[in-house]
C-alpha cells in the first residue's frame, strides 16, 4: 500500500510543482504553499524545495507592504493569523532564521485588535474569525510576553460571550447564518466543537484555566443535550446535528462524515476534554460513537464521494489517525489505513477527470489537503502540520 500511495503522491507532486498561486493565504495560497513544501523538503532532503519554499516566503513578505495585498483580515485561513502561524511553525522547527517577536510586534498588535472586534460582533470563527487568532497567540504564547497576554484577553473575551442556558453553553456564529437567522453550529469549523477545542489546546499556557474548565464542561453538557439515538436499519447514523436553530424542538443530521463537521469532531473532542476534566464517561462514550463511526463505510453512512480534506478521504484518514493516536485503539488505526485506501482509489478518478483543475493549492478543497494526508503515510517522521486543523 506504502508504495502504490508514494506512485499518487508523485503524481499530486508534479502537478502541485507547476501550479502557482495568485495570493498569499495559508489555506488557498502560497502561505499554505510554503508550508507543504517545507513537510515534502522535510522528508524528502530535497534543496530544490527548500530554495522555492524561500522564494516564496519572499514574495509573500514583499507582498503585504503593496498597496493590494491579498492577504486580508485577521483570520487563519486568508489573513494575518495564517502569516503568523507559518512563520513561527518555520521559525520554530529552525528552518526560519527571523525575530518573530521583534518582527511581527504591529502585526500582533494588529491582530489582537482585530480579533476583539470580531468577538465583539460575535464571529467566534476558527477558519474565518477570531478563534484563529487566539490559536495563533497559543502556539506563540510560551515564547512571548505580549503574545501570552494577548491570549489571556481574548481567552476571556470569548468565554464571556457564551450564550449561557439551562442546557449548557453555546455561542453565536454572525458570519454564519441560514435564511438570516441565528443557528447553533456544533462544528470543528465554524461552531462549538471548534471553540472548545481551541480552548483546550491553550489550556496549558493560559492564565484563565478554571475559566475555560468551566466553558468546555458547559459546552460539552450542551452538545451531550442534543445527542441523538441513531438507527442504523433506517439509516439514521449521525449522533449529533451539524447546526440546529435557536430554539428548535426537533433536531436532525445528514449522515455526512468530514474533517470540518460530523460526529468525529465530537469524539475527538471529548478524548481531549476528558481528559482534561478527568472524565472517564466522556472518554468511554468517545469510544462507542468513534467505534460505530469506523464501521460507516459505504456511501450512505458516510455520504464520501471525493477525497478533499473538508469533505472528503483524506480528511477522514488524518482523522482516524489522530484517534488512533489520542485513544490507541487499533480499531482507529483500522479505520486510517481504510480511508487510506480510499483516498487512493478515489484520487485516481479525480485526477483523471481533472476534478481539482485550477484549486490545486486549497488545502482544504483541493490537492493541498490530499497531498499532506500521503506525504504522513509514506513517511516515518512524525510531521506536525495536521495540528493547525486541530488534529
Amino acid at each position: 500500500m506504502h508504495q502504490i500511495a508514494q506512485r499518487k503522491l508523485d503524481k499530486v507532486n508534479a502537478l502541485l510543482d507547476t501550479r502557482k498561486s495568485n495570493n498569499d493565504t495559508f489555506f488557498k495560497g502560497r502561505l499554505g504553499q510554503i508550508f507543504y513544501f517545507y513537510h515534502l523538503y522535510k522528508v524528502t532532503g530535497n534543496i530544490s524545495l527548500k530554495h522555492h519554499l524561500e522564494e516564496l516566503l519572499s514574495q509573500v513578505f514583499a507582498n503585504v507592504s503593496t498597496t493590494n495585498p491579498t492577504l486580508i483580515g485577521p483570520s487563519i485561513s486568508t489573513g494575518g493569523a495564517g502569516l503568523g502561524y507559518v512563520v513561527n511553525f518555520l521559525c520554530q522547527e529552525g528552518a526560519l532564521a527571523f525575530d518573530i517577536n521583534k518582527e511581527f510586534g504591529e502585526l500582533d498588535n494588529y491582530l489582537f485588535n482585530a480579533a476583539s472586534d470580531l468577538i465583539a460582533k460575535d464571529n467566534i470563527d476558527f477558519l474565518h474569525g477570531a478563534l484563529g487568532v487566539l490559536y495563533y497567540f497559543g502556539e506563540r504564547a510560551r515564547t512571548s510576553a505580549h503574545a501570552s497576554n494577548f491570549l489571556n484577553s481574548l481567552t476571556e473575551d470569548i468565554c464571556r460571550r457564551a450564550v449561557r442556558v439551562e442546557g449548557g453553553y453555546w455561542f453565536r456564529n454572525n458570519l454564519i447564518r441560514v435564511d438570516d437567522n441565528q443557528i447553533i453550529n456544533f462544528s470543528l469549523s465554524h461552531g462549538l466543537c471548534g471553540i472548545l477545542l481551541v480552548l483546550i489546546s491553550i489550556y496549558e499556557v493560559s492564565a484563565h484555566r478554571e475559566l475555560i474548565e468551566e466553558t468546555v464542561k458547559e459546552g460539552v453538557r450542551f452538545i451531550l443535550k442534543h445527542k441523538m439515538d441513531v438507527d442504523f436499519s433506517n439509516n439514521e447514523y449521525a449522533f449529533f446535528p451539524f447546526m440546529i436553530k435557536d430554539g428548535a424542538s426537533e433536531i436532525s443530521a445528514p449522515n455526512e462524515m468530514g474533517w470540518g463537521y460530523g460526529d468525529l469532531n465530537e469524539v475527538l473532542l471529548f478524548y481531549r476534554a476528558g481528559k482534561m476534566l478527568n472524565d472517564k464517561t466522556l472518554i468511554q462514550l468517545a469510544d462507542l460513537i468513534g467505534m460505530q463511526s469506523v464501521m460507516r463505510k459505504d456511501s450512505t453512512s458516510n455520504m464520501v464521494t471525493g477525497t478533499s480534506f473538508c469533505h472528503g478521504a483524506a480528511g477522514l484518514a488524518q482523522f482516524f489517525k489522530t484517534l488512533y493516536m489520542e485513544s490507541n485503539c487499533d480499531a482507529y488505526r483500522k479505520g486510517y489505513e481504510y480511508w487510506i485506501e480510499q483516498l487512493i482509489l478515489l484520487l485516481d478518478d479525480e485526477l483523471e477527470n481533472g476534478t481539482y483543475t485550477g484549486k490545486e493549492n486549497d488545502y482544504l478543497e483541493g490537492l493541498t489537503g490530499p497531498a499532506f494526508t500521503l506525504l504522513s503515510y509514506v513517511s516515518e517522521l512524525e510531521l506536525g502540520w495536521s495540528k493547525v486543523l486541530l488534529l
